[in-house]
Parts: structure tokens; sequence; C-alpha cells
């Protein structure tokens, strides 16, 4: 049987954030099936290791088409390209520089705009073009951040999500603000980190009170399930979200 490959669309100008926007989708699903959908940020290193950003993808497709992988379309929406601008929209807080990488600006900021393009313009779209029952979203790093937030602040549209590696230190302190104040019911949610995030070890151990940190916060609001994993040896790469990713999605997909 032959295999399509993944759809990208490559052409899409978005005016709510002034960028081209790529889109990465594919789909075990037949068209006119119904079924979940899940939207990953970072689209461009989800397929195509000659695409991704750092030359390896999480391959998605060979995951996806698994035997115990949940059937599904993917929806992978390509971030900024830029260092600055990827920061800015998977961050709705303002961070007032990031000098460990080089950068002296003000970053963040705009989350909240990415958030609602995603939501209010593109998920629209797909659910009308596709039979949608329920929707999922997912990323890694600063992508688990602004997952994080749109399971808080799209509650009642998202069925579950999950965020791999993630920078929670980025903007701990908001975080776990936003959490405290959130009223309702999270939805399923999954998030891990791995021992060796870096190659410097004061870092990892931030990355694991980080994510300690941020479960203490959600472990204490009312959720349909939190899932929690430290992953011993594993690195900040597209390889080792590949090798958990099924696991992460047989939990998730319901």
């Amino acid at each position: 049987m032959r295999v399509k490959k993944p759809y990208t669309m490559t052409s899409t100008f978005s005016t709510s954030l002034n960028r081209k926007v790529s889109f990465y989708f594919f789909s075990t699903l037949k068209n006119d099936e119904e079924g979940p959908l899940l939207i990953m940020h970072d689209g461009q290193n989800l397929f195509d290791d000659q695409k991704a950003a750092y030359g390896a993808s999480w391959r998605f497709m060979e995951t996806m088409l698994d035997p115990k992988c949940p059937k599904m379309r993917v929806l992978g929406i390509s971030n900024s390209e830029s260092f600055e601008g990827r920061i800015d929209e998977y961050s709705p807080y303002v961070r007032r520089s990031f000098k460990g990488e080089g950068l002296s600006r003000p970053c963040g900021g705009k989350g909240d705009l990415y958030l609602s393009y995603v939501m209010n313009e593109v998920l629209p779209k797909y659910r009308s073009k596709y039979p949608t029952t329920k929707v999922y979203m997912g990323g890694s790093s600063l992508g688990g951040v602004i997952t994080l937030i749109a399971a808080l602040d799209y509650a009642d549209q998202i069925d579950g999500a999950f965020g791999l590696s993630n920078s929670w230190w980025f903007v701990e302190k908001q975080l776990v603000r936003k959490i405290e104040h959130f009223k309702g019911v999270l939805p399923p949610f999954y998030l891990d980190t791995g021992t060796k995030e870096s190659e410097n070890p004061k870092t990892n151990l931030g990355y694991l009170k980080s994510q300690e940190t941020i479960l203490n916060a959600l472990i204490l609001k009312e959720n349909n399930g939190i899932k929690a994993e430290v992953i011993q040896g594993a690195k900040h790469f597209e390889t080792d979200w590949a090798i958990r990713l099924l696991e992460v999605l047989i939990w998730l997909i319901k």
C-alpha cells in the first residue's frame, strides 16, 4: 500500500501574526472519517529531517503509522523561524532579556496573539473541512510552555495536551500564578523532562526543579488526568522526543 506523505502548505501569510505561516498535515484517517485532531507547534520539525531546524525530526509519520498509535490527524504550525520570533510567540509573558542565549532585548509577550490565531482562525477552518471529534495540542521546550497556556486559557476547547522537555523555568513564576488563578477543570496533560537536557549540570537541575514546581501547582487543580515523567538520560533534541512520542500519544489520545 502506498503511503501518502505529509501535506505542506507554505504560502499562507497571517495578518494576525504578520509573518508567513507553513502548515504541515498528515492523517491516518479518511477525509470523511471522524477522529481527533492534534495541533503541534514547531511544525517544520515534525515529519522531515531535511526541513527540521536542527537536521532531525520527530518522525511523526512513522509513529502515526505504528499499529499501536491511535488514528488521528496532525496539524503542525510552523514557528517564526527566527530565534527571537519563536520566543515572542511561545510566551505570553515578557522577559527582560535572555542573556544566556545572547538576546539582550525584551522577549516574549506575543503568546496570547499566537494562540488566538491558532484557536480562532486556524482551528475553525480545519474543523469545517474535517469531521473532528476532539482537539489536542502538543509541543516541546517553549512549545510546551505555550501548550500549557492553551490548556489553561482554552480548557473548554482542548481535550488534552502534552509538553516534552518543557522550558518552564523561562517564565516559571508567571506560570505558577496563572495555574493558581485557573478556574475550571484542566484537560488531561502530560509533561516530562530529561535528566540531560543540557551539557550544563546546573541547567539540568533547573529543568528538574522547574518540572516539580509546575507539577505541584497543577495537581492542586481539578483535572482530568496529569502524568509527569523524568526521562533518564534524555536530551533536549527531536530524536529523543521521537523515542517517547508513541507512548505519549497512546496515553493522551482517546
